[in-house]
């Protein structure tokens, strides 16, 4: 009983916040220990005693299949399906004790950050307002990825102190290299006429990482799309990119823990004493293993697309490729989702394997691991107000 007791001592969800990955979860507590108060992200310091967490709210999604991609091109204007927490624990130096949760796009957000941390809309609360601005250009990103966050503040001239964003030189400027080999190849393929001259090429590429300048708004123009979209489309661009990147490292562990799931390997060493149960136990490991081929499939089927649109557009045929740009909003929406919840699962499985190499695991042990993929895998997350 002591073994269940505490397996079940912490929800599902807390335990997604706390041990997901830095993909879904940003613990400022431990990243702003060792910066001054003044130097730190928030003004309202009970936010940098907090951790920022993404779940999954894709509430019009039909359970029975369809095309996922098609329904997320039809989102209207702001709707995104990753939305944006804040989880407030009790005790910052026990989080997994539990605390409060404040979901920023929930009806009574504003009130509860006002209540939480006094943070106010309006000039009268001078310099806290930039607390609300950094919240909300948080959940204009789908994950909490330190690149995609550091490129986003930069793109809007925010000053950060570095030491929040958890990702060395080095593999930020290798993150660049790799983004703009992505893309040059289309702005030197649109630009191969008149406007093909060194200079404005580079220019073009520049608007990757500022789309502010004027050849962002050019570039989108001439595959008819309004010039005010480009910041849109050049974030979610850059942002696919990042993710497939992403995806390189992470899609082998998902395979081997899917080839896993689906083998005998994955029963309990211990299953003969837990024979009621065991019925129950298969269901919950197929149901995961689906859930988590059905993350690979939207996956592929994305990047597929980007693939064959962007040969297209190589071969001569820019239609594609534009109707791709039209919709790619939607799509590295649900890339993001994607590639999170499967890095969240490898980092789960590393987690509960780390003293396991023969994976031969005991049946609470699986009951555990299932439940945590279970809720990284979750599109459609509850919402908790206390944790």
């Amino acid at each position: 009983m002591r073994a269940r007791k505490k397996m079940d001592s912490v929800s599902p969800i807390l335990e997604q916040i706390l041990y997901g990955g830095s993909s879904v979860s940003m613990n400022l507590i431990a990243i702003t220990r060792e910066i001054p108060e003044e130097q730190r992200m928030f003004k309202a310091q009970g936010l940098n005693n907090c951790i920022l967490f993404k779940y999954p709210n894709f509430d019009d999604r039909d359970d029975d299949g369809g095309d996922p991609i098609a329904e997320d091109e039809d989102l209207e204007g702001g709707e995104r399906p990753v939305e944006t927490g804040i989880y407030v624990p009790h005790n910052a130096r026990a989080p997994e004790a539990g605390g409060i949760a404040i979901y920023l796009r929930g009806r009574n957000a504003e009130s509860l950050l006002e209540e939480q941390f006094g943070i106010k809309h309006g000039p009268q609360e001078n310099g806290i307002i930039g607390d609300m601005k950094m919240l909300q250009m948080i959940d204009d990103v789908p994950s909490l990825d330190a690149f995609l966050l550091k490129t986003c503040f930069e793109a809007e001239k925010i000053a950060v102190d570095p030491r929040h964003w958890l990702i060395s030189n080095e593999e930020d400027h290798q993150l660049r290299r790799l983004i703009r080999a992505r893309i040059e190849p289309i702005v030197r393929k649109a630009l191969s006429g008149s406007q093909g001259s060194a200079q404005s090429i580079e220019r073009f590429l520049e608007a990757i990482w500022n789309p502010n300048l004027e050849e962002a708004g050019l570039f989108v123009s001439a595959f008819g799309i309004e010039r005010s979209e480009a910041d849109t489309i050049f974030s979610a661009w850059k942002g696919t990119t990042f993710y497939e990147y992403q995806l390189r490292r992470i899609a082998p562990r998902a395979r081997t823990i899917l080839t896993w799931l689906k083998s005998r390997e994955c029963i309990p060493v211990d299953i003969r004493m837990h024979k009621p149960y065991e019925t129950q136990l298969l269901m919950h490991i197929e149901k995961v293993g689906k859930l988590l081929e059905t993350t690979l499939l939207d996956i592929r089927t994305i990047l597929s697309d980007y693939e064959t649109s962007f040969s297209s557009f190589m071969n001569g045929q820019p239609e594609p490729f534009r109707d791709y740009l039209r919709s790619i909003r939607s799509r590295y929406w649900l890339l993001g989702y994607c590639v999170s919840a499967l890095t969240s699962v490898a980092h789960l499985d590393a987690r509960c394997m780390k003293n396991t190499p023969s994976r031969k695991l005991y049946f609470e042990g699986m009951q555990k691991l299932l439940r945590q993929f279970d809720v990284a895998l979750d599109r459609r997350r509850e919402q908790k107000g206390a944790l």
